[in-house]
C-alpha cells in the first residue's frame, strides 16, 4: 500500500536554494525554476505539507545559502564525504553518474575499461573527463565543448563512445538523434543528488521530506515524473 501524506489545509512556506544552471534537473527558464531534480523535491514536499519557494544561486553560494538563513534547504547537492562534514542530508532524490553510450547498432560496453584504444568524447566540464582519465588512461580520450557536439561526432563515426551524465545524455540524445544512438542502462560513476541543511539543524524538515520521498516513490509518482524527464 502507498504511503500517503496529505499536506496540511495552510502549507508550511520554505525557502529551498538550487543550483541556477544543472539542465536537466535545475535551472531558471522564463523567469521560473524548473528541472527533473526540481519536480521530484515539490512533488515530496508537497506530500510533506511544504509550499516551496525555490531561488537560484551560483553553485559556490548553495552551502553559503544555508549559513546566512536565506535557505532551509539547498537542492540538488550531490553526496560527498567533505559535505557530510557540514552538511545533513535527506534520502536521495535521484542517482545520476556517468554513463557510456554508442551508436544503436552496437552494443553497450560492459565497463570503461572494455573501451581500452577507443575514442571516447565527453564534454570539457563536469567530472567525467578526470575521472577517466585517472581511471582508464588506455582510453583515447577526446573532450568536447558540449553534450551536442559529442553525440555528433559518435553518431557521425568519429567517435567510437560518449560519455555523458546518465539522464542529460539520454534526453539529448532522444531529441536531437532519436534511435541513433544506444542509451547506456548502468553507470559507470554514481552520484546521489539529495536536499541539505545545515548540519544538525532542520531534522524535522529532514523527516517529513523523507516521508514525502518514500510516499512519491511508492505511488509511482517518482517514476512518472523521471519518464516525463528523461522522454522529452
Amino acid at each position: 500500500m502507498a504511503l500517503m501524506i496529505a499536506p496540511s489545509a495552510a502549507a508550511e512556506r520554505i525557502k529551498v536554494a538550487h543550483n541556477r544552471l544543472l539542465p536537466p534537473f535545475a535551472e531558471v527558464k522564463d523567469g521560473k525554476t524548473v528541472g527533473l531534480v526540481v519536480d521530484i523535491f515539490r512533488a515530496a514536499a508537497e506530500r510533506a505539507g511544504y509550499e516551496v519557494e525555490f531561488f537560484p544561486v551560483p553553485l559556490e553560494q548553495m552551502e553559503e545559502s544555508l549559513k546566512d538563513g536565506r535557505a532551509i534547504a539547498t537542492m540538488p547537492t550531490a553526496i560527498t564525504p567533505e559535505r557530510l562534514q557540514t552538511m545533513d542530508f535527506t534520502k536521495t532524490l535521484l542517482m545520476t553518474g556517468g554513463a557510456i553510450y554508442v551508436r544503436a547498432s552496437e552494443a553497450a560496453p560492459a565497463d570503461l575499461r572494455s573501451l581500452a584504444g577507443k575514442v571516447v568524447v565527453t564534454p570539457r566540464t563536469g567530472p567525467l573527463a578526470a575521472l577517466i582519465r585517472k581511471n582508464a588512461p588506455e582510453i583515447k580520450l577526446e573532450v568536447t565543448e558540449d553534450y551536442e557536439s559529442s553525440l555528433d561526432r559518435l553518431v557521425k563515426g568519429t567517435a567510437d563512445a560518449a560519455a555523458l551524465n546518465v539522464q542529460a545524455g539520454a534526453m539529448i540524445a532522444n531529441k536531437l538523434y532519436p534511435g541513433k544512438v544506444t542509451v547506456a542502462k548502468t553507470m559507470f560513476l554514481e552520484l546521489p543528488f539529495a536536499a541539505a541543511v545545515t548540519k544538525g539543524q532542520n531534522a524535522d524538515f529532514v523527516a517529513k521530506l523523507n516521508a514525502g520521498l518514500s510516499a512519491i516513490r511508492a505511488d509511482g509518482t517518482f517514476d512518472r515524473i523521471n519518464k516525463s524527464w528523461v522522454g522529452q
